[in-house]
């Protein structure tokens, strides 16, 4: 299951592996400077992941996908620069991160994971667990002129995303031990070519690419080597040390399964959520009142 909803996982729009290869002015991973801004905004993700078959104790690897939004009272928020410097393609070119961002749903495939609870959470130290990294990105216009404002629509986005991922394998409501997952050695590229503002505006979507080392000194910039191999997930120790234990991976280049990152209105949102919902919360209800998840 695990491996399927990694699978799933994804933001919407992409950019050619041959752009995202140009080099940029900027070679600090995407270092923020002040003074800064933050926006929110609503969004939805489908995913697929490919479950490893030592993690689910089955002979076969099991493909599955993951849809959601927003949990409820949650939103997306990302910092970015409000000064603009030279960088890619000599246009305009800002600095951002994801301080935080907290997506649920459930599995969508038919079969013994249907149903199962799935979460992400991106942003610096709000995982489920301690050490998660930061999320470093760019956005650079994609047409001058080059005055130092981030201004001209649309431009061209991209993050480095690492994320916590908490796949509800025993299906019983809890955060705990060996359910907790984490990409701590490929970052996930996500782009959008075509960001039409800030925030993005409803319809917007970012799309997964392929993924970058965390030794890369262009981490979360343009000019970053993007790889288009598999992406792994392991298990998270308790401590929030990573371990070597692979439960699922990301196919970037998967043809039969989009991992997309979609920008949707707050009533979209919700009613998304409802329905993916509704499946595992009807199997809980039931089995017994349980707490829902964390």
């Amino acid at each position: 299951m695990l491996r399927k909803f990694l699978r799933v996982f994804g933001i919407g729009a992409l950019v050619c592996g041959g752009m995202l290869s140009l080099p940029c002015s900027k070679s600090e991973a995407a270092v923020m400077t002040p003074p800064f801004a933050t926006d929110t905004f609503s969004s939805s993700f489908d995913v697929c992941l490919y479950l490893v078959p030592s993690y689910i104790m089955q002979p076969n690897e099991v493909l599955i996908r993951v849809k959601g939004s927003d949990f409820p009272g949650t939103s997306t928020t990302v910092r970015r620069e409000v000064n603009a410097t030279p960088g890619f393609f000599g246009t305009d070119t800002v600095n951002t991160e994801f301080q935080s961002m907290r997506l649920a749903g459930g599995v969508v495939t038919p079969g013994p994971f249907f149903g199962t609870p799935v979460q992400f959470k991106v942003g610096q130290g709000t995982g489920f667990r301690p050490g998660l990294g930061r999320s470093p990105g760019q956005v650079a216009e994609n047409a001058g002129p080059l005055n130092g404002q981030l201004d001209v629509f649309p431009a061209n986005s991209q993050f480095d995303l690492f994320l916590d991922v908490w796949v509800d394998i025993n299906v019983d409501d809890l955060v705990q031990d060996g359910e907790v997952l984490r990409n701590y050695d490929q970052s996930l590229r996500m782009a959008n070519p075509t960001l039409n503002g800030f925030p993005p505006p409803v319809g917007d979507f970012y799309e997964l690419i392929g993924w970058v080392g965390p030794s890369d000194p262009q981490l979360g910039e343009f000019g970053a080597f993007v790889n288009t191999s598999r992406i792994n997930f392991y298990v998270v120790n308790p401590d929030g040390t990573n371990s070597n234990i692979l439960a699922a991976q990301i196919d970037p280049i998967d043809a039969d399964c989009p991992h997309t990152h979609t920008i949707t209105p707050e009533p979209t949102s919700i009613v998304l959520f409802g329905g993916l919902m509704i499946m595992p919360i009807l199997r809980r209800m039931r089995a017994g009142n349980r707490t829902l998840p964390v």
